[in-house]
């Protein structure tokens, strides 16, 4: 592998690196507009200007870094008065016609023409005439339902047009006109409205574009952001939560090459939406009164581990709880010997979110099923499915029915649905949101969302990936590992006081899939469990 030195750093990277690439890898910023890792080169905006040393001589001309590849023995300076000169020329040069409507740009806070003005451009402009370059009528103008353009913002660097072209595949934006009057645009009849249409927001290094579900929402230097897994499917993107005292304001997508790579669909974005629109369970409740978590848990006891004769226990699983929830969830069936334990899952239109390994598919409307099944929720021989309960005439045949989440599904918010499962003679609900499901139990628990606890959940690649909490949950409402400790700590003291890192670890020492993992030891992109038999190595292989 070549090797290079970049300010005096030595490096060795893979054949065809560029040298804005191989920079990073010694810690040098080399600022870049146009220039993004998984679109085609195009050295349009010439801010990565450096310059080359090759075989003791000088390169004459400053070289842009984007399209130049590192070779054996190259020398590279980032930081001469050449380069410097060069950068302050193209930021002089970027802001000679850009409006100065930072203070009301959902880009303020996060800009990269802000971020270089301030590194490498000046105060002053030696352009001496009142008028700027604009384009009346192109201000606010909607591309689809979820992007705005400002053209007068626009640098121009073509990100958007490449993203549509190679990455969504679907070519909606192009350039229009020529010269100082060109422009960014929807081809006529088309609008942008592919699956991964807002990534041209994220990768828009200005606020010429700006997503609809966050303008004027709130001020990027107020947020909280923390690392998670986005909820909308089974794909697993790699996401960050962004929140304000626990308001959640966007999902922004994480990058992990191995998973989602740099996007994320537009479905997965509005997910968290839930949590701001659907009413919260915010304390316990028996025979709808509100009561404490002792009463509820005492009571919760005394229900399920009496032997009934009015019928069979069920457990109804959801693919919306982590794996160390389903975990426990599966203990509580073993401790009551029920067979009767299942997991619901919506269908969910097919995504395909690309990577360089050739994408991630989501299939299904949650995002843990196969974690759910694997700690022990799957299906048993003779014993209720969830269609059973949910679609069919299995509740009224159960003494008691557990539902792992309120929100499991479109089911928990259909009438219809929920009258059936209520013709169980008890109905015990764990639920973060206060649906028509959890209004019809006998108990109710309020129990933390994805974004208020630690956990996993396992994709459709069938790669485990950890969370952790992104902000504390509210009220009396306490995490679904907690909450079902404390309930199995009731049929054995060895259960209390579980963390989920904890549980996991015991899932571990008794799932061959998990076999020498801990918690702690998932590494940051995840880890893919090795299929262990015949059913498991078809059901990966159909899985794609």
């Amino acid at each position: 592998m070549p090797k290079v030195t970049i300010n005096d750093r030595t490096v060795e990277v893979e054949p065809g690196t560029n040298l804005v690439e191989a920079a990073a890898k010694v810690g040098v910023q080399v600022p870049h507009y146009c220039y993004h890792p998984r679109l085609s080169v195009v050295g349009q905006c010439r801010m990565c200007m450096v310059e080359v040393e090759m075989n003791g001589r000088k390169m004459p001309k400053l070289q842009a870094g984007c399209s130049t590849p590192v070779a054996e023995g190259m020398v590279v300076r980032t930081d001469t008065p050449e380069v410097h000169e060069a950068q302050k020329g193209m930021m002089e040069f970027l802001l000679i016609n850009h409006p100065l409507d930072c203070p009301i740009c959902d880009q303020a806070g996060e800009c990269g023409l802000q971020d270089y003005s301030f590194k490498h451009g000046v105060a002053y402009s030696r352009f001496e005439f009142e008028d700027k370059r604009t384009y009346p009528g192109r201000e606010r103008i909607p591309l689809g339902a979820n992007v705005l353009l400002n053209m007068n913002r626009c640098i121009q660097c073509t990100r958007c047009v490449r993203f549509t072209q190679e990455i969504a595949g679907t070519s909606e934006i192009g350039f229009f006109n020529r010269g100082s009057h060109a422009e960014i645009g929807v081809f006529p009849g088309q609008e942008l409205s592919n699956p991964l249409a807002t990534c041209v927001v994220d990768i828009c290094p200005v606020g010429a574009l700006t997503s609809t579900r966050f303008r004027f929402a709130e001020r990027v230097f107020n947020l909280d952001k923390k690392p998670s897994i986005c909820t909308g499917c089974d794909a697993g993107c790699n996401i960050t939560i962004e929140h304000r005292r626990g308001a959640i304001r966007r999902y922004k997508p994480r990058t992990n090459p191995e998973v989602n790579d740099y996007w994320m669909c537009d479905d997965g974005r509005a997910s968290w939406e839930k949590y701001r629109d659907r009413p919260r369970l915010t304390s316990p409740r028996v025979k709808g009164r509100a009561t404490t978590w002792k009463e509820a848990l005492d009571a919760v006891y005394q229900r399920v581990r009496s032997r009934s004769a009015e019928g069979a226990t069920a457990i109804l699983g959801s693919g919306q709880s982590t794996t160390e929830e389903a975990y426990l969830f599966a203990q509580l069936a073993e401790q009551i010997g029920t067979p009767h334990r299942s997991v619901a899952v919506d269908p969910f239109p097919e995504r395909r979110i690309p990577n360089p390994q050739g994408g991630v598919f989501g299939r299904e409307a949650a995002p843990n099923r196969r974690g759910a099944e694997l700690a022990g929720l799957g299906p048993r021989a003779g014993a209720f499915s969830a269609d059973d309960l949910i679609a069919g005439d299995a509740a009224s045949r159960c003494a008691t029915i557990v539902v792992a989440d309120g929100d499991f599904g479109a089911a928990a918010w259909d009438a219809k649905a929920v009258a059936r499962l209520r013709q169980a003679s008890f109905l015990i609900v764990f639920s973060w949101a206060d649906s028509p499901l959890a209004q019809a139990a006998d108990i109710a628990l309020p129990i933390a969302t994805h974004a208020e606890t630690d956990g996993s959940f396992i994709n459709s690649q069938r790669r485990v990936q950890r969370f952790r909490a992104a902000f504390p949950a509210p009220g009396q409402v306490r995490s679904g590992v907690e909450v079902l400790s404390d309930l199995l700590a009731r049929f054995d003291p060895a259960w209390a006081h579980l963390s989920p890192a904890a549980v996991f670890d015991r899932l571990a020492g008794q799932a061959p899939e998990l076999i020498g993992l801990t918690f702690g030891a998932v590494p940051s992109m995840g880890s893919v469990l090795p299929p262990t038999s015949p059913e498991l190595l078809a059901a990966a292989g159909a899985e794609g």
